[in-house]
């Protein structure tokens, strides 16, 4: 049986997933010009790898007797309602630079526990991808 450690250590990772910038993105209704809906769309693409991901960690976490916890939206993000797609995209790629950097302690942090470190390193590689994926949209790529 897993540790309440690694349980703790995968909740966190639960929560970046969940409750990312993107994820929130969704809800705060930004104002998207013309010509700009594919920035949206990606976010889409993103949210939907981020939410199967969550439930396979979600799924592990309730396998090992524990309770997943999702977490909340921080606070700040409650400051981004209805602003341009351009500066929201700015936002989420400072987001998911932070989520990059947790996610890299939560895989070092759970190396005792392989199956749970295998879920934070897919969650980690998917997150840099996504990271990627933000920064070639805000260079117009």
């Amino acid at each position: 049986m897993p540790s309440s450690d690694t349980i703790n250590v995968l909740n966190r990772v639960l929560e970046i997933l969940e409750r990312s910038f993107p994820q929130y993105m969704l809800y705060a209704r930004p104002y998207v010009p013309p010509g700009r809906e594919n920035i949206m769309q990606t976010i889409e693409q993103i949210v939907a790898g981020q939410d199967a991901l969550a439930e396979r960690v979600s799924q592990h976490v309730f396998e090992s007797s524990g309770l997943p916890d999702h977490g909340d939206f921080p606070i700040e993000f409650t400051d981004t309602h209805d602003l341009g797609i351009g500066f929201l995209l700015q936002e989420a790629i400072e987001c998911t630079k932070q989520s990059v950097g947790d996610l890299e302690q939560s895989v070092d942090s759970l190396r005792l526990a392989p199956a749970a470190q295998f879920l934070a390193s897919e969650a980690l590689g998917m997150t840099k991808g996504h990271l990627e994926l933000l920064q070639k949209l805000a260079t117009g790529g």
